[in-house]
């Protein structure tokens, strides 16, 4: 019972060294040093209970939302995130990649051009976006540059890659 109450009351006293963070920038404390038992009673600290932490949003994880956007055809939300994505990470050939084909299937040519356009400035070799402005070349009747895209994406990736099949395929017999 001696035990018991010792153990209860070390729990109550002491500071709790592993408290969860609470968001400020300082580190974490150092755990408290264990007290050493005595031969008559043993000290028994009790353990770091771990907190579930708040889910964490990065590029990856918006990406793979504003994906799920996509592939259920939604391209008007798709769009509206990805334009929040390109303001929390400025000058990302992925999403400006997606902002074109989002703005492409909702037949906004222009806006397309731009995004696929600032992909390609910012990553030149982008296998994505250079097919799927390939694709929007062929839509605006530009089928040399479209040609162009595809020579560029066999010199990339070879002729067994999905862009170049892609764009192959949407190229034609033109």
């Amino acid at each position: 019972m001696q035990k018991l109450v010792l153990t209860l009351l070390l729990v109550l006293i002491t500071p709790n060294a592993y408290a969860a963070d609470t968001g400020g920038s300082a580190p974490a404390p150092a755990p408290a040093a264990t007290p050493t038992p005595t031969a008559k009673y043993e000290v028994v600290t009790p353990a770091a209970t771990p907190m579930p932490s708040a889910p964490t949003k990065n590029l990856t994880t918006d990406l793979t939302a504003i994906r799920s956007l996509i592939a259920s055809k939604n391209f008007s939300s798709a769009l509206a995130s990805l334009k929040i994505a390109d303001r929390n990470y400025p000058n990302n050939a992925d999403i400006n990649n997606l902002l074109g084909y989002s703005a492409r299937n909702l037949k906004q040519n222009k806006a397309a051009a731009t995004y696929y356009t600032k992909a390609l400035r910012i990553n030149p070799n982008h296998l994505g976006a250079l097919e799927y402005q390939g694709e929007l070349f062929m839509v605006t009747k530009k089928i040399s540059a479209a040609k162009s895209n595809l020579a560029k994406l066999k010199r990339l990736c070879g002729v067994n890659c999905e862009e170049y099949l892609d764009l192959k395929k949407a190229i034609g017999n033109n």
